[in-house]
Order: structure tokens, then sequence, then C-alpha cells
């Protein structure tokens, strides 16, 4: 009986092993079934993608995408070196020294405007100038004007924070084309922006004047910028003017609500005469619409020889109710100028100069004084871009303008020397 029992206890145990490895390998067989049905899907749809045709781009196609990008980048590229190099590029570094004889402890040269500074090395000045001119046939231009240095305070305008730079010039220069003609003469040039003024003998920039020292007619009997618009006219050969209307002497930005005029006219005579006058009219005290002032400049250059050549300027000013309601001052001066040139790289010029201000408002405020002085320049030219100068200045005044040690004094001497690199 036992034995039937183990017997029977083994052929169980053999069938539910058997039953066991059934049931796997149904559900291993269910999975191969599975996966085969998964490939045959994934072999149809590549099947579909093998059958296009492959797409391909021709080298040359390729080749000239990668051309036409180039050369876009070559003529935009081209485009602004071409815009850079029709931008001319100038200016200058002025250097001095000045020595006053009188040694004042303020240690400042009076009535003068740039070398105001007294036994020093002085930066004078560093200019920049970009300037675009318009084609001759007709076009758009531009000017800026970079102004660093000593001088640059000088010439800030009225209003503005006195500091060692200054947009001396920032303008658009407009010029008509050729087929616009009128019945005598033709407009040259229209200016908008900030400009140099047109009066006087001498100019902002020194490498373009004669001596190192400003002239007392330069310096305070006519402005140094305005702002505005200006307009050239060529009436024939030989006669030219401008007219315009700004927002007065060195105003930037209008100190009233109204506006002065200028205008001049320019004659050469012949190759070695010429004539030039020029005036402003309008108000210029701040908040005053109706205190008119008025400027005359007048100049005449003589060429009399080839290494000589003689120059006058004479300046009147006038304003009403400057000093006060209702009663009027004035200012007026003359200067006369000689240049001769030996040699090529040598000049000797002399400047005499008077100016009155008997009321006091231009030269020192509140001082009546009439003013003279002499100068004598040597200026020598050893490169082509370098300009040296050695000078000698006396100035003497009706009051006692300036000052010897600590002592008030009617008279001033110094000696300057002024190296400028022009380029």
């Amino acid at each position: 009986m036992s034995r039937f029992l183990i017997l029977v206890f083994i052929l169980s145990f053999l069938l539910v092993s058997w039953g066991v490895s059934f049931a796997d390998e149904a559900e291993l067989l269910r999975r191969i079934d599975t996966l085969e049905n998964k490939v045959e899907v994934l072999n149809k749809k590549l099947s579909i993608y093998e059958a296009k045709p492959a797409v391909t781009i021709p080298e040359e196609a390729i080749q000239k995408k990668v051309d036409d990008i180039l050369a876009k980048r070559e003529e935009k590229e081209g485009g602004l070196v071409k815009a850079l190099k029709d931008i001319n590029l100038s200016g200058f570094v002025d250097t001095s020294y000045t020595y006053n004889f009188d040694g004042p402890d303020s240690r400042t040269n009076t009535a003068r405007v740039f070398d105001t500074e007294a036994n020093n090395f002085n930066l004078q000045a560093a200019k920049l100038v970009f300037e675009r001119l318009p084609a001759d046939s007709g076009g758009v231009g531009f000017r800026t004007d970079l102004f660093f240095g000593q001088d640059a305070e000088v010439i800030t305008p009225a209003g503005s924070t006195r500091d060692q730079f200054d947009l001396q010039q920032a303008y658009i220069t407009l010029k008509p084309p050729l087929n616009f003609k009128l019945p005598i003469g033709n407009w040259e040039w229209i200016k908008i922006g900030k400009f140099v003024t047109m009066h006087g003998a001498e100019v902002i920039e020194a490498k373009d004047n004669w001596n190192f020292t400003r002239s007392l007619l330069f310096g305070y009997a006519i402005p140094f910028t305005h702002t505005g618009i200006r307009a050239g006219y060529q009436f024939f050969d030989g006669l030219k003017g401008y007219v315009g209307i700004n927002n007065g002497w060195d105003n930037v930005k209008d100190n009233n609500k109204s506006k002065s005029a200028e205008g001049a006219l320019a004659w050469a005579a012949s190759d070695k005469l010429s004539f030039n006058l020029a005036g402003m009219y309008g108000p210029e005290q701040a908040s005053n619409d109706h205190s008119q002032r008025g400027l005359i400049d007048f100049l005449v250059t003589y060429k009399p020889f080839d290494k000589w050549t003689v120059m006058l300027n004479a300046d009147y000013g006038h304003e009403e109710d400057v000093i006060a309601a209702g009663k009027d001052g004035a200012w007026s001066g003359v200067a006369g100028y000689l240049r001769y040139d030996p040699l090529s790289w040598m000049s000797l010029i002399s400047r005499t100069e008077f100016m009155s201000d008997r009321q006091g408002l231009r030269i020192v405020s509140g001082t009546n004084q009439d003013v003279w002085e002499q100068t004598l320049t040597l200026e020598l030219r050893p490169y082509k871009d370098l300009i040296t100068r050695l000078e000698y200045r006396h100035d003497e005044s009706s009051s006692p303008l300036f000052t010897d040690n600590q002592s008030p004094s009617s008279h001033q001497d110094t000696i300057g020397l002024e190296v400028i690199y022009p380029f």
C-alpha cells in the first residue's frame, strides 16, 4: 500500500510540472508571434521609404548659393569701406609756453583769449575733424569738429558747462543740383547745425592764423559760433555772399524768443586785393526780445608783392539797453597785419591793434578802457607738418588793467612759444 501511494505521488508531481512547462511555452510562443507581426509592419514602412527616390542637391546649386552669400557680404562691406573712404579726417595738436615778464601772482595773462596761463606749459588744443563733402553735381554732406584742450573752455557756448571739450561744429551741408539754375548766380551750399562765425580776420584754429596770440577783436568784439541755418550764394565770378538765421552769439540754446540774422559780401577785386563786409543783428540779452545788438565787421586783404601780405580788420558793435534801460553801449576796434615770407619755411608777422571799450562791456566787465597791443611773430616751418612760432607781445591800457606782481599796471609784456602739428 505504501509503495502504491509513493508511485501515485510521483506521477502527480510529474503531471503538474509538465502542465507548468506547457503554459510557459505557450506564453513564449505568443510573444514571438507578436514580435514577428511588429517586424513585418516595420518592414512594410521601410519598403515605402526605400521606394522613394533619394533627394540630392547639385554641387553647382550649392556653389551658386555660397557665391550669392559672399557677394552680398562683399557688397555690404564694400559700401561701408566706400562710405568711410569718402569721409575726410583732419585736425591738429597745439601746444605752447607763455612767460609774463610782470610775474603776476595770479599767474594769469589779462585781456587774452586762449593764452591766459602765465609762466606755464599748455595744451592749447587738440582737434579732430570728420567731413564728407557733397558731390559737385549736388547732394548731402556733413562736418563734425571735436575740440579738446584749454581753448575748448573759452569757446564753450553760453549756458553750457565749461570743460576741456567742445563740439565746435556739427552741421549738415546741402548742395543744390547743377540743373538748379537762377537768372543771376546760384546757391553754393546750405548749412544746418552749429558752425563757426564768419566775422573777423582770425579763427579759432591756431594753425590758420598768422600769430600765436589772438587779437582783442577776435576775443571780445565778435562771436565764436552760431547755431542755425546759413546759405552761401555765388553772384558771379569774384562776388560771393551768405545769409543766415541763428540763435545768436555763442548760443546753442537761444536765451530769448527771437532770432538773430547774419549776412556778408565777399568781393575778390583781383588776385591781389579782396574785401569782406559782414554783419549781424538781433536781440542777445536773456529773456529780452526787443533790445537789439548789431555788429559790422570789415576785412580787406592786399598782396602787393609775392612775399608781402597786408590785412586790415575793423569792427563796430552796438547794443540797446545794455548799460541800463534806455542807455545803450558800444565798442569798436581796428587791427593791422603785415606778413613777410622771406623763405618758403619762414614768415615774419607784425600785428598792431586798438580796441575801445569805454563802457566796460567786452574786455573786462565794468572797466572802462582803451587798449592797444603790438605783436611780433617769427614763424618757422621746418617740416611740412610742423608749425613753430616765437612771439613777443606788448599790451597797453588807459586803465590799470594788468598786474605787475601784486600791483595794478597799465601794461603787460609776454613772450610765447607755440608748436603745432597739423594733419
